[in-house]
């Protein structure tokens, strides 16, 4: 299955719970619509390569519901591994895509947002993973949460600039908890 393949349902997903929110508070209608992107550093507190730091990149669609509570996003990213891997593996990257719900500053009345959620990991392991070694590789895929704290900055009309540290558990064997820290630009309607 390939990665776009998972984001076609949780779009429409999102779509219909946004025209939901709609409906219920016509009077008061979404905030906006945004797409951001972004990157920075990931690094393993525990599992695999837990010593090294390496490159993250990141990108969201979110729709702010009305009130200018609640945010939803759907996240796509990948920690780029170079570092702690064996040579001659094809694919060493940590790839998820997923969903969470963001609690905005509004809502907490804190200096950052707070967001819950759940992706969907993409590893490649060893084929018979995780009991035997059969030869070749594989993609093994498992789905886990993460928590994170965010905020943004307005940067004229359309734009803001935002971080974002992010705190993942991908339960492979032995599980993974990996730290992310982002930043970023986000274009909103």
């Amino acid at each position: 299955m390939n990665a776009g393949s998972c984001i076609l349902p949780q779009t429409l997903v999102l779509s219909f719970l946004l025209s939901l929110s709609v409906g219920a508070c016509a009077d008061e209608p979404a905030e906006r619509v945004s797409l951001w992107g972004g990157g920075g550093v990931g690094a393993f507190l525990t599992g695999d390569g837990a010593q090294f730091v390496n490159g993250h990149k990141m990108a969201m669609l979110a729709a702010t519901l009305p009130r200018d509570t609640l945010q939803l996003r759907l996240l796509k990213g990948s920690l780029e591994r170079t570092q702690g891997v064996p040579t001659g593996t094809r694919d060493n990257d940590v790839d998820y895509e997923g969903f969470d719900v963001v609690l905005t500053r509004k809502a907490t009345d804190l200096p950052v947002a707070l967001a819950i959620g759940t992706v969907r990991y993409e590893e490649a392991y060893h084929q018979g993973y995780p009991d035997q070694d059969l030869g070749g590789s594989e993609f093994v895929h498992r789905w886990g949460p993460h928590v994170s704290a965010l905020r943004s900055w307005r940067l004229g009309r359309f734009f803001d600039v935002w971080a974002e540290a992010d705190l993942h558990y991908a339960p492979y064997h032995p599980g993974q908890t990996i730290l992310f820290l982002d930043f970023g630009l986000g274009a909103h309607l």
